[in-house]
């Protein structure tokens, strides 16, 4: 009887979830549940995204900082004027926040989707980062620093 129900309603879920509909603007989009602390939001090319922090934990602490957890991104396609469905992209994290000024940085890994890709971006606090490594420099001063949305992206 219990699996009956627990396979019921794992068949209603994706029904519910198409009878919502995909957000149609950057407004209905930004209301959509939060999936951790808000690291940066906007829009790039075809994409509308909001990038969160959901977990943080020391790793290593002294002369050498670093902490690890997990970043998740929701995006949605809206290539061609078209609302696709949002997706939920999560990736590991390692930020090293203390040290020499050259050994910081964020390592990086995707789990959701998962991929092989593994990226470290080095960190360097003061110039504005190239569009390529925005959102990373983002996650690594909200983890680093505190400070979020430290490199806004453009707006619809």
């Amino acid at each position: 009887m219990i699996a009956r129900a627990l396979i019921a309603a794992a068949c209603m879920v994706p029904h519910a979830a198409s009878a919502q509909g995909s957000p149609r603007n950057a407004a209905e989009f930004d209301r959509l549940p939060t999936l951790g602390k808000l690291v940066e939001g906007g829009m790039e090319k075809d994409y509308r995204f909001r990038t969160y922090l959901v977990s943080k934990r020391p790793s290593a602490r002294g002369e050498v900082s670093i902490f690890i957890g997990e970043v998740h991104m929701r995006v949605q396609d809206i290539a061609g004027g078209v609302q696709r469905r949002p997706t939920i992209r999560k990736w590991r994290y390692a930020a090293r926040c203390a040290g020499p000024d050259n050994t910081l940085g964020v390592h990086t890994q995707s789990i959701a989707p998962p991929e092989k890709s593994e990226t470290y971006i080095s960190v360097s606090p003061g110039p504005e980062p190239a569009t390529a490594d925005r959102t990373w420099y983002n996650v690594w001063f909200a983890v680093c620093r505190g400070e979020f949305d430290k490199y806004p992206r453009n707006q619809e």
